[in-house]
């Protein structure tokens, strides 16, 4: 298999400065591949091999009937399992959701939430992985269960 500097040039750049740089290149490749993150205001704020940590806060914008809308709490679950999943694989492959459940809990109304995602097992095609997601008192308000499927990298594709 190549090696991740030839599907990123940059990654030698970043492995020059980085404590953990397969870690801090897959923090700027997630950031820059998914512009969907910004417009729902998600910001990665941990990664580690298994790992992954997101907050974002409430807006108008983004309500439904006065509650934060169940899409973007399905959102930021997802998006701490994938990237805490692809976390244990990468940079040798890449990952997506095949399945995601999400439990609402209690409605979030303002302020800011967190969430943080697990990767519970990494098989060889199929990763599992979890999030809870808390509101700014620290109260539950979402969990998810999540399954991914390893996709190889295939720059010449």
């Amino acid at each position: 298999m190549p090696s991740a500097g030839a599907f990123f040039p940059n990654f030698l750049y970043f492995a020059e400065m980085a404590p953990n740089p397969e870690l801090n290149v897959l923090q700027s490749f997630m950031k820059a591949r998914i512009p969907y993150w910004q417009t729902l205001g998600l910001q990665l704020k941990e990664v580690s091999p298994g790992h992954a940590v997101f907050e974002a806060q409430v807006r108008d914008d983004l309500m439904q009937n006065g509650i934060l809308h169940g899409g973007v709490l399905a959102s930021i679950a997802d998006s701490a399992c994938a990237v805490a999943a692809i976390s244990k694989i990468y940079p040798a492959a890449y990952a997506t959701t095949i399945n995601l459940r999400v439990s609402y809990l209690k409605p979030l109304l303002q302020g800011g939430f967190r969430a943080e995602g697990v990767c519970i097992k990494a098989g060889k095609n199929i990763l599992f992985a979890e999030a809870e997601v808390w509101n700014d008192r620290g109260e539950t308000v979402c969990k998810a269960s999540s399954e991914l499927i390893v996709v190889p990298f295939n720059p010449g594709k």
